[in-house]
């Protein structure tokens, strides 16, 4: 009797912390949506208010599992030595490297300590119609939103872009806020791509590409049920004319189908094999100019990879160029290539729960792999919060009813009473 009451009494500490855990997910989505409504009415938002957000993100997911994660502790330990190697070899410490692997890290073993598939339906869900609705608000009333989110400002007081090349921008949006070469997706709809509640088109994609395969993952059997689900998110690619993140959805199809043929080896050696490819393109074609279509961003990353040496491949030594356009690149001489390795098998070998935590880790590993060919924005806390989330709670536990939320208990006991 006194263990069935302890049972009870630590069921709504489990809820409390796995409803915070969701609301610290949705806060890294719109955290940024909201600082930008405040240095636009309010006040200057500077770089170290949006460092000082994530940091806040991060160490309070942190927080509601340190007590009982310890692979969680130990795998950061070794991680944070290992930066603090680089920075003593580079003569300096660069605080956001360190971050981006932290945040798949933290995410996901926070979820599969305190997620569920159901919090992640919830999740997937709320963030859909929440950027939808601005999205919408954002197409339909472009004037008016850019006097409540003044983006290009936004970016500017965090120094992100220069406040010369803002004043030459009369709409107020970021860079590729606006496709002057005509959208792929609706052309009818204008040059405008929407941003919502990202800011930058980029994300949206990313976010897109996340909540697709979200969808058909926990619809596949059921065809009809799955197209409609998909209908909001559609939307949002193409109000973002989102080219990269629809394409990279439906691999998600291929993905799940194939998960079953598709082995570990094969998964641990995709973005290294990647690598080598785009440093053979780079060799091949060092003076070729590049544009702005999938093929342009595939030469530009090759070219990126093709300039760097040893020191910069193990990212021994500063490096202070611009590569954010090369995701590779960017990782491999801000991280590392040891770094990245070890982090990349952790993800690869870790246990999945079934089958269904196993197609879902197949499209991330499709996903990372052909993201970071373009861009480094895997790593933004915009997006990788939730994919991490999900993929953590996929392998969370099923929740026994002892541990299920108050509501859910009260109707199982309802239906054990109910006469036959």
């Amino acid at each position: 009797m006194r263990a069935r009451s302890d049972t009870a009494m630590q069921a709504p500490a489990q809820d409390w912390r796995s409803r915070a855990l969701v609301g610290l997910v949705l806060a890294a989505i719109l955290f940024n949506f909201a600082l930008c409504f405040v240095n636009t009415n309010l006040f200057r938002t500077g770089a170290g208010v949006v460092i000082g957000c994530e940091v806040a993100l991060i160490g309070m997911t942190l927080a509601l599992v340190m007590s009982r994660a310890f692979d969680l502790f130990v795998i950061l330990a070794v991680y944070v030595a290992y930066t603090l190697f680089l920075a003593a070899l580079q003569g300096s410490f660069d605080p956001k490297p360190a971050r981006d692997l932290m945040i798949p890290v933290i995410f996901y073993f926070a979820a599969r300590q305190l997620g569920s598939r159901e919090d992640g339906d919830r999740l997937v869900w709320a963030s859909i119609w929440i950027v939808l609705a601005v999205g919408l608000f954002e197409y339909g009333f472009l004037k008016q939103f850019v006097r409540l989110f003044d983006i290009l400002g936004y970016y500017v007081s965090r120094g992100t872009v220069q406040a010369a090349a803002a004043e030459l921008s009369g709409d107020r949006l970021f860079a590729s806020g606006m496709r002057y070469e005509g959208r792929t997706l609706l052309p009818m709809l204008g040059e405008h791509r929407v941003s919502s509640v990202f800011l930058e088109p980029v994300s949206v994609g990313n976010f897109g590409a996340i909540c697709f395969s979200w969808i058909v993952l926990r619809e596949w059997g059921r065809p009809l049920r799955m197209i409609v689900r998909l209908f909001p998110v559609v939307a949002i690619f193409t109000l973002a004319d989102a080219r990269f993140g629809l394409s990279v959805s439906l691999l998600s199809l291929v993905a799940f189908a194939l998960a079953g043929l598709t082995s570990r080896v094969l998964v641990a050696v995709a973005p290294f094999a990647v690598i080598v490819a785009l440093a053979a393109i780079g060799y091949a074609y060092p003076d070729v100019a590049w544009d702005n279509t999938l093929r342009g961003r595939i030469l530009l990353g090759g070219q990126f990879l093709s300039k760097l040496d040893m020191a910069d491949i193990f990212a021994l030594v500063p490096h202070f160029e611009f590569n954010a356009d090369s995701g590779y690149a960017y990782t491999l001489v801000k991280i590392g290539l040891a770094g990245f390795g070890a982090m990349w098998l952790l993800f690869v070998m870790a246990p999945a729960r079934d089958m269904t935590s196993w197609r879902y880790r197949v499209f991330v590993a499709i996903y990372v792999t052909l993201l970071l060919v373009i861009s480094n924005s895997i790593y933004s806390i915009k997006t990788a919060a939730l994919l991490w989330y999900l993929v953590g709670a996929l392998d969370a536990p099923q929740r026994s009813a002892a541990h299920a939320p108050a509501r859910s208990r009260a109707s199982l006991r309802q239906a054990r009473l109910r006469p036959a």
